[in-house]
């Protein structure tokens, strides 16, 4: 069976026991795809494996991975051997799509620059950010030479959030209400009103949202989650140039987080018994709070 980096969104929402939903007409079809770079990858993908995810696809002895979640994906990538400098710890904003081309048009109708070409591994694609970030876009790989597909199936509790620091939550929401995210419940975006996703009931809950720091956009069906939360110290919005490859823009950097339907408590034990230092934070919000291998704090949160 030829892996595909997108989950099915009725195949997974039926696991999940709920009902999937619909894409927008004319919406570009995108799935929340952090690319995290790290220093060790084959810990680091059995460290989301543990979470719950499941690898899709593979290389050099766990050396590259795609891995899927319940909703939304993770690609892992050596830090020694990027192309673009990147640190151990880091993490980009990228998107996944059956087609790049299919994706652009789309994201080209709803107002936003993108531009796609063509990579041994496919037809790839860079989506211009709010303020001229770059937001890279990979189309499903179909060619596997040199890699290797599974066919495991993720746990369908498991829901992938890449968390975007945001000093303005009205900007970046209309942004990623065109890439088809909108504020709403889990079982997909409901909070589009209108074209630019603002409007009567969803500007009000976006400004509610910025006031209390913490603002979640669902995907429809499997698309997954992307968060904006307010600027912290050591948390502030970050950009990654590359010295290496000037002619690209800088890309948006996001913290890798999850959201959960499994009891916290029960995930703390499971992650804690393989070794993973785990602690569950009691509070205003609570959050399983667990260090990945390459030292960073990773936050799972109850799905609401």
């Amino acid at each position: 069976m030829t892996p595909r980096t997108t989950p099915d969104p009725a195949a997974l929402a039926a696991e999940a026991g709920a009902a999937p939903a619909s894409t927008p007409v004319g919406a570009p079809d995108l799935t929340v795809f952090p690319l995290r770079f790290t220093a060790d990858p084959r810990a680091m993908i059995a460290f989301l494996v543990e979470l719950g995810m499941a690898r899709r696809i593979t290389a050099g002895d766990d050396g590259f991975g795609e891995l899927r979640a319940g909703a939304g994906a993770v690609m892992v990538h050596a830090a020694s051997t990027s192309a673009t400098g990147a640190r151990p710890g880091t993490t980009d904003l990228c998107m996944a799509a059956p087609s790049a081309d299919g994706a652009a048009e789309a994201l080209e109708r709803a107002g936003i620059e993108v531009t796609v070409w063509d990579e041994s591994y496919g037809r790839q694609g860079m989506i211009t950010g709010p303020d001229g970030e770059g937001v890279s876009l990979n189309e499903d790989q179909e060619d596997l030479y040199g890699y290797e597909g599974h066919d495991a199936s993720p746990d369908p509790r498991l829901r992938v959030c890449a968390v975007l620091s945001s000093e303005d939550f009205g900007r970046d929401a209309r942004w990623l209400v065109r890439l088809g995210f909108a504020p709403g419940a889990a079982d997909g975006a409901d909070g589009a009103e209108e074209d630019d996703g603002t409007g009567g009931r969803a500007d009000e809950e976006i400004a509610a949202a910025e006031r209390h720091g913490w603002l979640e956009l669902h995907g429809p069906g499997s698309a997954g989650i992307i968060g904006l939360h307010a600027p912290m110290a050591g948390r502030e919005r970050t950009r990654r140039a590359s010295p290496e490859m000037p002619d690209l823009p800088p890309t948006l950097q996001v913290r890798l987080g999850f959201e959960t339907s499994e009891d916290l408590g029960a995930l703390g034990e499971r992650v804690r018994a393989a070794g993973y230092d785990a602690r569950l934070v009691e509070g205003a919000v609570r959050a399983l709070h667990v260090l990945d291998p390459d030292g960073i704090e990773v936050e799972i949160h109850p799905l609401p």
